[in-house]
């Protein structure tokens, strides 16, 4: 990217994800990294949580990352994270 952006200052450019630009980790687990991504459509900050695929099969995960994602969808209060996608 061009202009003043930059990765955490290490001068990267990020990698883009559909319409998100990628920044740094904030977390990291046995099968998944959570990375602070922005929206590059309006600006707004968000958390992407990055699984992995042969991780989540080899360990017959697929009905738990289910039941996370209808949770999410079902919880709407202003202090637990919110699903947007």
């Amino acid at each position: 990217m061009s202009g003043g952006s930059s990765n955490g200052g290490s001068g990267t450019p990020r990698t883009r994800v559909g319409k998100y630009a990628m920044g740094r980790t904030l977390g990291e687990g046995s099968f998944a990294k959570v990375k602070f991504a922005k929206n590059i459509e309006n600006g707004d900050c968000v958390a992407i949580k990055i699984l992995d695929k042969n991780k989540v099969l080899r360990h017959e995960m697929i009905q738990m990352i289910k039941r996370e994602i209808s949770t999410m969808k079902m919880i709407k209060h202003p202090n637990v994270i919110q699903l947007h996608e």
